[in-house]
């Protein structure tokens, strides 16, 4: 797992999430739920743990995601959080994270731009000081003519103006995303490398986290697709990073997962969803 800074700081270009939020601890039994919403989920592998709360407004919209858990021993938390208007558009996301006070941080804001006459997030913007240092960040979300989200560059200001810093593409397959590429920017030749490729297989049943209208702050994966994922490859362009992991859930009868196994070479991991 990331570090914590790593982690918050790639959210805060990205938009967001490996996702999470708090939550009155009043929650239906494992396997026992046929309910729709998704208020936590408890990932174990190993001695390391995590334990993720989802939170929604009145219109059921996904509003804040908080995380805690044991990795390598060490505790780690992260909340985020949305600010959404009366129509429900996201306007800012707000990372915290009891690390950052030790880098002066208090939290990490991103202030989200939305454009009303093509219904469409357009970009994010972000600013604040590590070290004395003053940092900026803009990510450029791009769409092709069906208004699916194909292309994000980032870009970063660290006291000389903007550079372009990464790019990805995506593809779909009906309504879930097929492939993600990762692109890192060389200033010496002004040109993008592809670096990471992710390709996504689906099952036939329901995603508890597609939020598809969000989904360019909230982050394409997993919050776009229908349906849940099965199977990831991905291709390094070191292939010594190179690996496959397979899913095998167990499902409610409302055809929502309740337990996950999922398996990358020898390490496995066992996540529990928890409904309301």
């Amino acid at each position: 797992m990331r570090n914590l800074l790593t982690a918050g700081l790639a959210i805060l270009t990205i938009g967001m999430f490996s996702c999470q939020k708090e939550v009155k601890d009043i929650f239906a039994p494992a396997g026992g739920s046929n309910g729709t919403r998704l208020v936590k989920t408890v990932d174990k592998s190993g001695s390391d743990s995590t334990v993720t709360f989802y939170g929604y407004n009145s219109s059921g919209k996904i509003i804040s995601a908080d995380f805690a858990g044991v990795d390598s021993g060490q505790a780690f938390d992260l909340s985020i959080h949305y600010v959404r208007n009366s129509s429900n558009i996201i306007q800012q996301q707000i990372v915290k994270s009891s690390d950052f006070s030790s880098l002066g941080i208090d939290s990490l804001v991103t202030y989200v731009r939305y454009d009303q006459g093509t219904n469409r997030y357009i970009n994010a913007v972000s600013s604040f000081i590590l070290f004395g240092l003053p940092l900026a960040d803009s990510i450029v979300f791009q769409y092709d003519g069906s208004g699916r989200l194909v292309t994000e560059i980032d870009y970063t200001d660290v006291g000389f103006g903007y550079g372009p810093v990464t790019k990805k593409e995506y593809t779909y397959a009906g309504n879930n995303l097929a492939t993600e590429k990762v692109y890192q920017y060389d200033f010496s030749t002004s040109t993008y490398s592809l670096e990471d490729t992710y390709t996504y297989e689906y099952d036939a049943k329901v995603n508890p986290l597609q939020f598809a209208t969000d989904a360019p702050v909230l982050n394409l994966f997993p919050f776009y697709s229908a349906n849940n994922v099965l199977k990831t490859t991905y291709v390094s362009s070191d292939p010594s990073y190179n690996f496959i992991m397979t899913e095998a859930y167990a499902y409610n009868s409302s055809n929502r997962p309740i337990t996950d196994i999922s398996t990358t070479g020898s390490d496995i991991t066992t996540t529990t969803y928890y409904y309301q």
